[in-house]
């Protein structure tokens, strides 16, 4: 945690500070949140049954500052998401079917 910590310190001081700049990144915003969780179950402020306890589970969000750092899935990460609009209406269409389908079964199978 204190090497992301130092990480995090190093890209703000990057971007001039804590202003503006560092915080128009969306991978920025990211990392700070990470981070910030860190420091906070470092701290000991949450025991084993506290609420904060389940913030345990943002540490796996690591893996996606890679992202930002490797260009190729950097790539493959934006294609991505350029293509969810134009998916979206097949998945409604795939959704409206199946639960039409839903419904005839439920009607068809419900005096087995």
């Amino acid at each position: 945690n204190y090497i992301f910590l130092l990480e995090l310190l190093l890209n703000m001081w990057g971007f001039g500070g804590p202003y503006k700049q560092f915080w128009s990144s969306g991978w920025n915003i990211f990392d700070f949140i990470i981070v910030a969780v860190g420091i906070i179950l470092m701290s000991g402020a949450s025991g084993p049954n506290s609420p904060l306890s389940n913030l345990k589970m943002l540490r796996a969000f690591r893996v996606f500052r890679l992202f930002k750092r490797i260009e190729s899935l950097n790539k493959v990460i934006m294609a991505l998401l350029r293509a969810i609009p134009g998916v979206t209406n097949a998945f409604i269409i795939m959704v409206i079917f199946m639960m039409i389908y839903a419904i005839l079964a439920v009607e068809y199978f419900a005096p087995f």
